[in-house]
């Protein structure tokens, strides 16, 4: 019926290999999940989450441990709910702060475990948090000085 010869048998196998290797990477850079269970969730709140998107890394120590999986608008306050490896348990003083990574690098937020006895648990919020450092604020104070502000005599007459 058909005739095919080794080669073309040889080279169909070969795309298929690439087509699945392909698939692979896509799903495993991507960062999609096929067990759910495999994390628990927790929030905190930032007054300024800076760049931090959606997906970003969560890491302590520089380790990652999870992922940032949404960021939205709450009274005025930036939240962000994070996905937590479940072999990974945070005391509840954890502190998280929003780092990034090199000068103009990522933004990821940081985790810097405390030393309470009970863990967070799954749903629970992160009360201690440090938002993220407006870079360009920083080069202006330090190329500037403090230009902005007033003499520390001004208003004070002789």
């Amino acid at each position: 019926m058909f005739d095919y010869t080794k080669m073309e048998i040889v080279v169909g196998v070969f795309v298929v290999l690439g087509l699945a290797a392909l698939g692979y990477l896509s799903i495993s850079i991507g960062g999609l999940r096929l067990r759910p269970g495999e994390t628990y969730r927790v929030s905190a709140r930032f007054s300024d989450v800076g760049g931090l998107k959606a997906h970003a890394s969560v890491k302590i120590a520089g380790v990652t441990i999870g992922r940032v999986e949404s960021i939205r608008l709450a009274d005025y306050y930036g939240q962000v709910e994070l996905a937590i490896r479940r072999d990974v348990p945070l005391p509840k003083d954890t502190i998280a702060s929003i780092a990034t990574t090199g000068l103009l690098g990522d933004s990821h937020v940081a985790l810097s475990p405390g030393s309470a006895e009970a863990n967070l648990a799954d749903g629970d919020r992160i009360s201690h948090t440090e938002p993220a450092v407006n870079i360009t604020d920083l080069i202006g104070r330090t190329a500037f000085g403090n230009a902005g502000a007033p003499p520390p005599d001004a208003g004070v007459k002789p």
